[in-house]
């Protein structure tokens, strides 16, 4: 492994355990066995370690979901190894993370929003349009305004105000958001082949 993949890695690691503020760019190099001055040939300050981490990241969530596109066999199907994906990261994730980007590095959370939620809402749009092909969605939405509702329902519960996580487990909430979301746009059909699925 290269010393740029083994310090992102790592990084990415410690920043899932520990939020982004209290890791600090010395437990960054403890913990790989470096020193400063070679972290710095790599990286110009920790805004731009984060900064590259979440790009890179982001980069691999898309393609590990256009990947679970491809393979689903319906849009239920589809929506329930979504949900599993985004449940098996938010397990391995402390809270303050999404906290310590909003407001220690909130040019870093902007490209997040706009590119990441973008890919978001094109993802749940397109399978809308594929689950009311399919016939396991209701027919009668409108999947620009179901995806839109979506994201920002998304957002609300990354919300530290809205939802304290010293109160509200992340993977429970989503988990209650994927429900509320299957059951209000899910036709008869659909409902019977999401009774037979788990996420």
């Amino acid at each position: 492994m290269i010393i740029k993949d083994k310090i992102f890695l790592t990084t990415f690691d410690l920043f899932l355990k520990y939020g982004v503020k209290s890791v600090s760019m010395d437990d960054i190099c403890r913990k790989i066995g470096i020193s400063k001055k070679t972290i710095y040939t790599v990286i110009n300050c920790k805004k731009d370690l984060i900064e590259q981490i979440i790009q890179l990241q982001i980069k691999r969530d898309e393609e590990d979901i256009t990947t679970i596109t491809a393979s689903s066999e319906t849009a239920v199907d589809e929506m329930s190894k979504i949900g599993r994906h985004v449940i098996k990261f938010l397990k391995k994730m402390k809270p303050s993370l999404i906290y310590d980007l909003q407001k220690y590095y909130p040019q870093v959370w902007e490209l997040i929003e706009d590119q990441h939620y973008g890919f978001i809402y094109r993802t749940i749009k397109t399978n809308l349009k594929r689950g009311q092909m399919e016939g396991l969605y209701i027919s009668t939405f409108d999947p620009n305004i179901i995806a839109k509702l979506y994201v920002e329902k998304t957002h609300c519960i990354a919300d530290e105000e809205n939802f304290p996580s010293s109160k509200f487990s992340r993977p429970l909430l989503y988990e209650q958001l994927f429900m509320y979301h299957m059951r209000g746009i899910s036709s008869d059909k659909g409902l019977k082949l999401l009774a037979t699925i788990e996420i």
